[in-house]
């Protein structure tokens, strides 16, 4: 069980845009159906080196999440913050390694992921209890670092990579702009200054609309159809969250176009869809055994 914990405190349902963007970008660039083993060893290490950021978020965000009334591991005293702390040094270290012995280029990519994953939930920077530097850090994290992760995106990019850049950041930031929404309380009591604790939840989420139209500009000119459907389905949902302004809405809106992704980057991959299935029936048994919720849930 106190493997199975460490394993969920990573959060890895949180994982789903890493893997669904990496994949839906080493398909647009390659061109085919197939994953060649170096992309899944990357794929592994970008894994884990994401876990290690969840893993440092907890530790830092101890008392808003109690607030917030999130489910903490640390809060229960599930995982002691020593272990937590454990946890992120080796997972952090292992991405490291894997990427460096891949190639140099890869490894500073990485590199540029750790140290921003740090400056994100780390004192003093905390970037993500910051207005602007939470934003940025979170469309740059996903949207830009994440793909240039891919294997031969550097060496090899074009019109479309620098497109695919361009969308998935401004997708990353329509997103962020919902997640800070149900925070909101949490983050005002202990002093933290997101943007949603300066603008109301409709100027939040008409930003968030404002960022997926100009994510339309680039699927556009890559004729990438798919990707110019979650974008419109996502716009459709902003604009209801926008109006109605009820927190499950505004959860379905910013989860739905992950979902989304998610069997896009399966069409590609097919076997991504059974792990899916697979990793979401196990959180289903593990949250109900270990803490007798229904988890994960659209709303």
């Amino acid at each position: 069980m106190k493997a199975l914990d460490f394993i969920f405190a990573a959060r890895p349902m949180l994982l789903l845009p890493v893997w669904s963007i990496y994949l839906i970008t080493y398909n647009t660039l390659k061109g085919d159906k197939s994953f060649s083993p170096d992309a899944l060893l990357i794929l592994a290490a970008l894994s884990l080196m994401y876990a290690g950021a969840y893993y440092l978020n907890q530790i830092h965000d101890y008392r808003s999440d109690l607030i917030n009334k999130k489910l903490g591991f640390l809060q229960r005293e599930i995982i002691s913050r020593k272990g937590m702390v454990s946890a992120f040094d080796i997972v952090s270290l292992a991405a490291l390694v894997i990427a460096f012995v891949h190639d140099y280029i890869t490894g500073v990519v990485f590199v540029a992921i750790f140290v921003l994953g740090y400056l994100y939930s780390a004192p003093p920077p905390r970037f993500k209890d910051r207005p602007i530097s939470g934003l940025l850090a979170n469309a740059a994290a996903y949207g830009v670092l994440l793909p240039l992760a891919v294997p031969g995106f550097l060496e090899e990019i074009d019109d479309t990579g620098l497109m695919l850049l361009i969308y998935f950041f401004t997708t990353v930031a329509a997103g962020y702009m919902l997640t800070i929404i149900p925070d909101k309380e949490g983050d005002k009591k202990t002093g933290k200054t997101t943007l949603a604790v300066y603008f109301g939840d409709r100027t939040i989420i008409i930003i968030g609309f404002l960022f997926l139209g100009l994510s339309l500009i680039p699927a556009l000119i890559m004729k990438h159809y798919p990707l110019v459907g979650v974008s419109l389905i996502s716009m459709i949902l902003f604009l209801t969250a926008a109006v109605l302004r009820k927190i499950p809405i505004v959860l379905f809106a910013c989860k739905f176009p992950i979902l989304m992704m998610s069997l896009l980057a399966g069409w590609y991959c097919p076997g991504y869809i059974i792990f899916l299935l697979a990793l979401i029936i196990l959180t289903r048994i593990y949250y109900k055994k270990r803490f007798g919720i229904e988890y994960p849930r659209l709303s």
